[in-house]
């Protein structure tokens, strides 16, 4: 493109010209952009924070931007600064899983060979807790619970985050995207976030073009589960609308042995399964968006969802030798049991974009959750039986508000949440409490770097709680005192500066995060005094914790992904903790029949590093891939290892088309010995497992059959609750899964 010289402006021309590059709808940098610079038709090519700087010897008259999957867009006579918009362009892709825009360190999570815990399960870094169907409970480098946010549109979901055993109810399943950001300092995803997050969109004007129905249906042999889901979306030009709904059931939980000790006495299992685990899952979603004839965008939408699950007789007191008698029907629930339950409703709004250089946006999310635990009345200590077996009640009722003000070299805003938590039953666990955060936070975008800051002001306080004491002759002799009132405001916020980096010309880049982040203590290691089911022992609150800090540094090196050929991506990350708050071990035990060692939340320092990443080469027909993990995590003060610390593993796949619309794939997957140990903990052996995965794809949808564990190999998961007992994880499962979209009138246009 060039401008003959008599319809040029009459103002210098700059020699120069240095800008960003944006997505015209979320104002996200993009990566990649050609930027060809008239009359001397110089290239070059944004960074991974969008930047660009292109020069002529005699002037730049004008640009010319060029992206796969947006619009060629002509800027004419540019300043020395310009930020461009682009406007992608609504080609229908078909069913993809892709990561948020816009975030270098934000990385996919593909769900298309399985459920979201398998997939967690094989991507490096990642692991989740066998929570059962329908909750989970991701652990990101070592790290778990309050550390690890889980984002849904934006909003941070915290009902039901109660310890390593209690997880969010969520459905993955009925999302279009899922994504994890590891490491902390993010922040947009608040102070949750000291290992990362996971992020969950739904279908959107952006991301679901068109009309489409999406359906899949799935039948497990071996560790019994049946899974179906529909999803159907509906965009024409400035109107959006979907809904969905999911349903599993699934049976007793399979293990490859037939006995197990705990406390020293050896307990059969006349199947081969752990009974009463079996139970059922319900999901729904719904959600419309719109844009108003003055630009301004509004999106509505709403989730419920509700669990019923059993509990394995050993997560409940000391198991008898009867209690482990096999169910009766493949679904049949009995006491001891739980019930999730769950509803969230957003409102979202994102201001006119045309011709303006800032964009605001805002957020408004209020969600209410309730878990019900039954177990059979056992005494804690001496004294009468509870008349109830409600031992777990806990209501939580969350909020949260977000206004963030977007331009292209930056964003400020402000953050709001509150949690509201109402406790009950004899199994006492955490007090009533509330919590209040209020955050200021912003990022600023400074050359090719990024600073970002946020600033946290939490208030919290908890209501007291007193159980009589008996003797052992049944008689009150006190007051066993549970709780005391307790009420606090602290600080907290985190700084961190990032900057991408491309060593030379045509190679692949990365991206060095340093970030210091502070997360104030959650109400539960505040307030907690009680057993806690699936852990097997008596945690108690610390209510003198304060603000833990942690400064943290992260490399990743890898960049957009080759057609055929090599292909790596590998980050690192070392990360010292002040005030690591983790349970310790005390020198006393619970007066409760349980006879549990009192385990304290306390605060020390820790330091944590290790590396994951993936090396693979593809070809015409095939492709192989290399992933692995490993991490190290220590209490400074005994040099002890901290709890939940992955043992290394590696994960060799094998893929090839064998015909038309038809690939296998052969993985083995190998974990270390788990040997960097907490106090009290045990190690665990190393194993290896062998899974196959066939898929036929059509024009009618696709057929997959999965092997889980081939030569059912009995392994522990160091992880795992179940662990505790002696457990291995579940043993060899077959399932086979059909999935199609069927799609409708879906429009293309081009800009």
């Amino acid at each position: 493109v060039f401008w003959p010289s008599e319809t040029r402006t009459q103002t210098p021309m700059p020699t120069a010209v240095e800008g960003h590059v944006l997505h015209r709808a979320t104002l996200s940098k993009l990566p990649g952009v050609l930027v060809m610079a008239w009359p001397c038709g110089r290239a070059t090519a944004t960074d991974e924070s969008g930047a660009f700087r292109v020069s002529c010897p005699h002037g730049v008259d004008s640009l010319t931007l060029s992206c796969v999957g947006f619009g060629t867009h002509v800027a004419r006579a540019p300043g020395a600064h310009v930020d461009i918009r682009l406007e992608p362009l609504r080609v229908e892709l078909g069913q993809v899983t892709v990561a948020s825009v816009g975030h270098p360190e934000v990385e996919a999570v593909s769900l298309e060979n399985g459920a979201l815990m398998e997939a967690l399960d094989r991507t490096p870094g990642l692991q989740s807790l066998d929570l059962g169907g329908g909750v989970v409970q991701p652990v990101i480098r070592g790290l778990y619970g309050s550390r690890v946010a889980v984002l849904e549109d934006g909003v941070p979901q915290q009902g039901g985050r109660w310890g390593s055993d209690h997880g969010i109810l969520v459905a993955p399943e009925l999302s279009m995207a899922t994504g994890w950001a590891p490491g902390g300092g993010h922040v947009w995803m608040g102070p949750h976030a000291v290992a990362g997050g996971l992020r969950f969109e739904s279908p959107s004007r952006a991301n679901a073009p068109g009309s489409s129905s999406r359906f899949g249906t799935s039948l497990r042999g071996g560790n019994l589960r049946a899974a179906t889901h529909v999803l159907h979306w509906q965009t024409t030009g400035v109107a959006h609308w979907h809904a969905g709904v999911s349903a599993s059931a699934f049976g007793a939980t399979q293990v490859p042995q037939r006995s197990f000790s705990y406390l020293g006495r050896t307990y059969l299992l006349e199947e081969g399964e752990l009974p009463n685990t079996a139970g059922q899952t319900v999901h729904a979603v719904a959600g419309a968006d719109r844009v108003t004839p003055s630009g301004n965008e509004w999106r509505v939408s709403g989730k419920v969802s509700d669990l019923r699950q059993g509990l394995f007789p050993g997560i409940v007191g000391v198991p008898r030798q009867e209690d482990l008698a096999p169910n009766d029907g493949a679904f049949e629930l009995r006491v001891p049991q739980q019930r999730a339950m769950r509803a969230n409703a957003t409102v979202g709004w994102k201001g006119p974009a045309s011709g303006r250089t800032h964009r605001w946006t805002a957020l408004v999310s209020a969600g209410w959750s309730r878990r019900l635990e039954l177990a059979p009345p056992h005494a804690h200590g001496w004294g009468p039986l509870p008349d109830s077996d409600v031992s777990l009640s806990l209501e939580e009722r969350t909020g949260f508000v977000e206004l963030k003000r977007a331009g292209p070299h930056g964003a400020v805003g402000l953050q709001g949440e509150s949690q509201s938590t109402t406790t009950g039953g004899w199994e006492f666990l955490v007090p009533t409490h509330r919590r209040v955060r209020g955050s200021l936070a912003g990022e600023w975008l400074g050359g090719p770097a990024t600073w970002a800051a946020r600033v946290d002001v939490v208030a919290a306080r908890q209501e007291g709680h007193a159980e009589p004491l008996y003797d052992t002759w049944g008689d009150v002799v006190g007051d066993d005192v549970r709780a005391v009132p307790f009420q606090t405001l602290m600080t907290g916020g985190m700084l961190s500066w990032q900057r991408p980096f491309q060593p030379r010309e045509k190679a692949q880049g990365g991206t060095v995060t340093v970030a210091v982040f502070g997360r104030v203590p959650s109400n539960y290691e505040w307030g907690a005094n009680g057993i806690h089911h699936g852990t097997f022992r008596y945690e108690q609150g610390n209510p003198e914790l304060t603000t833990e800090w942690t400064l943290e540094g992260r490399l990743r090196l890898g960049g957009h992904a080759n057609t055929f050929g090599w292909n790596h991506h590998v980050q690192g990350f070392a990360a010292v903790h002040r005030g690591f708050i983790s349970l310790t071990p005390s020198a006393s035990f619970a007066p409760i029949s349980h006879a549990s060692q009192v385990l304290q939340f306390q605060a020390n320092d820790a330091f944590r590093t290790g590396a994951d990443g993936t090396v693979s080469w593809r070809e015409d027909r095939q492709a192989w891939t290399a992933e692995g993990s490993v991490l190290g995590q220590w209490d400074v003060r005994t040099g002890l290892g901290l709890p939940f610390t992955t043992p290394a593993q590696v994960r060799l796949a094998w893929e090839r088309n064998v015909a038309r619309g038809s690939q296998v794939e052969l993985s083995a997957r190998g974990l270390a010995p788990a040997r960097l140990m907490a106090r009290n903990e045990a190690p665990t052996p190393g194993a290896f497992l062998l899974d196959i995965h066939l898929r036929q794809t059509s024009r009618r949808g696709q057929w997959s059959l999965d092997v889980h564990n081939v030569f059912n190999s009995a392994w522990l998961d160091h992880i795992s609750a179940y662990r505790a007992l002696g457990l291995a994880a579940q043993g060899r499962w077959v399932q086979v899964q059909f999935s199609t979209t069927l799609k409708h009138n879906t429009t293309k246009t081009q800009s």
